[in-house]
Order: structure tokens, then C-alpha cells, then sequence
């Protein structure tokens, strides 16, 4: 049996990634963002994208689990008051894996982490093969919001997945990260095939500076759930896998 009995996991990718290693159990805190699974919405809450340490602490839990990024103003104080803290940055598939395999040897759960991981590996490569048999690799502009334009460029899972998938980023060459861009700028990518997180497609068929770009002209406009392709979680591969097929649909 671990030692580590009680895990509080501080956001809506780590609360996936706990469940899916059959942690749940263990699970003793999460935030108010954490809605998957369902059962996850039953733990007490620790914050949102704002952590209450007090709360945290009050659970007495053995593990934090937290991310580099989104917890960065928490991490130092948690650590402080002498709890436990696992954190990533996972933004590839590669840092995921191994971010899992970490909790899996923190929770003795080494084996179904690496069950996980190569079930995940091999509906990537089947996504991977079925990408060398497409005959072009379409554009592919991935936003996270319209009203301002937030879009994705290069090292983010949205550019990985993309290339996975059998596309180009029509924005890797010029963005990095997510970034707020022009609309002169996503326009000029002219990509033939947008994925949209935020905002509804009617918003780019109805404005008329969006009419020569090859997506509005061809109806490849798709919203797609952000809570699938923006979380750093197993649920990637289910992205992953809708994006490769509307990249497949866009190339033909």
C-alpha cells in the first residue's frame, strides 16, 4: 500500500490524469474547474485558478499535484508549509507521458501508468500512419478566442497534435506559444482548416474580411470542446484523433 493516501490535484489536466491512473479514490481536494470525470466534481474544492493554500493545507493531503505553468504563484508557498508537490509543464505528449510515469511511481502505480501510456502510444502511431497516406498536409489555424484573436503557434500540444495529424500549423513559422495575433495575421495564413475552441464558426462565415480564406470558402470551420483539446491529460489522444479526422477531410 502507498503511503500516499490523500492527493489534491490543482488543475482540471491533473484531476484527469489522477483518475485515469485509478487514483480517484486518493483524491481528497481538486478545483472549481475540475469537471471530468463526473465523480470529480463531488471533492472538496481548493479554488479555481486562484488556490486557497489554506484550504489546501486543511486537507492534509500526502501529494499536491500541480502544473508549472498555472500554479507558478502557488508552488513556492505550498512547498514552504512543508507539503509534498509533483508538477510539469506537459505540453507534448513525450513530457505527459513522463509526467505520469512520476505520479505513477509516487502512488505506486507504476505499471497501470505504463499500461496507460502505451495504449495512448499506439492510438498515436495509428494516427501517425494514417497521416503518411494523406497527399497534402493542409493548413490548420487552431484559436482559442476571436474577439480577441488567440491562436496557437509552436510549442504547444495544438502544434504537436496538428503535425501528428497530418497538418501545418498556419501559424508555426511566426507565433509562438498561444499568442494574441492580427487579424491581417491569421487572415494572410490563409488556412484550410480552422478549429475553433472559442466562438462559434458563424462569426468568421459572416465576416466579410474572412471570404478569400481558403477554410470559409471550403466550410472548414469547426468548434471544437476546449475542456479535449486544451487539457494536458490522456484525453489528448481523443483530440488527436478528431483532429486527424477533420485534417483528412480538409486534404482531400
Amino acid at each position: 500500500m502507498s503511503a500516499v493516501q490523500r492527493i489534491v490535484s490543482l488543475t482540471p489536466s491533473n484531476t484527469e490524469i489522477l483518475f485515469a491512473l485509478g487514483l480517484g479514490e486518493r483524491v481528497v481536494g481538486v478545483t472549481e474547474l475540475c469537471n471530468y470525470p463526473p465523480e470529480a466534481r463531488n471533492r472538496p474544492k481548493v479554488g479555481d485558478a486562484n488556490i486557497s493554500v489554506e484550504k489546501v493545507v486543511a486537507l492534509k493531503p500526502d501529494l499536491v499535484v500541480a502544473h508549472d505553468l498555472l500554479n507558478a504563484r502557488f508552488i513556492p508557498v505550498l512547498k514552504r508549509v512543508g507539503l509534498r508537490v509533483l508538477s510539469a509543464n506537459p505540453n507534448t505528449f513525450a513530457k505527459l507521458f513522463e509526467f505520469m510515469r512520476a505520479i505513477g511511481q509516487a502512488t505506486d502505480t507504476t505499471e497501470r501508468a505504463e499500461r496507460l501510456i502505451r495504449a495512448l502510444n499506439q492510438r498515436i502511431e495509428r494516427v501517425r500512419a494514417q497521416a503518411r497516406r494523406l497527399t497534402r498536409r493542409p493548413k490548420v489555424l487552431f484559436v482559442i478566442a476571436i474577439e480577441p484573436l488567440w491562436a496557437s503557434g509552436r510549442g504547444t500540444f495544438a502544434d504537436e497534435m496538428i503535425h501528428i495529424a497530418g497538418g501545418t500549423n498556419a501559424l508555426r513559422a511566426s507565433v509562438q506559444g498561444f499568442k494574441a495575433v492580427s487579424l491581417e495575421t491569421a487572415i494572410a495564413s490563409n488556412p484550410d482548416l480552422i478549429l475553433l475552441t472559442g466562438g462559434e464558426p458563424d462569426a468568421l462565415y459572416r465576416n466579410r474580411r474572412w471570404q478569400g480564406v481558403s477554410a470559409i470558402r471550403r466550410r472548414q470551420v469547426h468548434q471544437v470542446n476546449p475542456d479535449l483539446f486544451l487539457r494536458e491529460s490522456p484525453r489528448l489522444v481523443d483530440a488527436l484523433e478528431q483532429l486527424a479526422d477533420l485534417v483528412r477531410r480538409a486534404s482531400a
